[in-house]
């Protein structure tokens, strides 16, 4: 299935859903208060992160791939721009153009190549010390694919209908860092049925 079939048939099955939100950005107060631009929902969804943001009154872009979820936002959202954006393409924005980049659980569909790929492209538009708050799937997320299914790479599977990466602390180090410095920690996420373990990345972008 391609991966944008994938998507659209998945927020199809969930369209009606509420949208909910866990408080893992609460950590990360000081980092979204000193944003003066826009805050990128990288992969946004159906908006749960986007949401979270917009009670707090900052101002957010949604991006997704899946038009579907982009009407989901609108719909909940009316006030926030979206913005149909392909992950694993080059970006379309200008150099330095953001402060702040949140990419919740949209980085770990790819492989080696892409992922790094991806890296450089949302370094490029980071503004200088500008920050990327993200989390992916941890190699521990049992629950939810890891270990399982064909493997297609270190730590990439075929699994559940898609490929998808599981990362340990190593690789998200090994990953992230080129954007800059990087602050990993593991974690779990409880807004679906099952825990799910996750990676939480805090990464600032370094110029050299």
């Amino acid at each position: 299935m391609k991966f944008n079939d994938y998507w659209e048939k998945t927020h199809k099955k969930y369209y009606d859903d509420k949208v909910i939100y866990d408080h893992w950005l609460d950590s990360y107060k000081v980092t979204l208060d000193s944003c003066r631009t826009k805050i990128l929902d990288l992969g946004c969804g159906t908006g749960n992160d986007s949401l979270y943001l917009f009670e707090r009154g900052y101002q957010v872009l949604a991006c997704d791939y899946s038009l579907t979820a982009l009407k989901k936002v609108k719909c909940i959202l009316p006030e926030v721009e979206t913005k149909l954006v392909d992950i694993a393409s080059k970006l379309p924005f200008e150099d330095h153009s953001f402060d702040v980049i949140i990419a919740d659980l949209s980085l770990h569909y790819f492989d080696d190549k892409t992922t790094i790929s991806i890296m450089n492209e949302l370094k490029r538009i980071l503004t200088n010390k500008g920050h990327l708050l993200a989390r992916v799937n941890s190699v521990l997320d049992y629950n939810y694919g890891a270990g399982s299914g064909k493997q297609l790479e270190k730590n990439y599977y075929f699994v559940d209908g898609y490929n998808k990466r599981f990362f340990d602390l190593e690789d998200a180090n090994k990953y992230f860092s080129i954007i800059g410095e990087v602050n990993v920690k593991e974690s779990e996420m409880l807004r679906y049925s099952k825990p799910k373990k996750v990676i939480e990345i805090d990464v600032k972008k370094v110029s050299k």
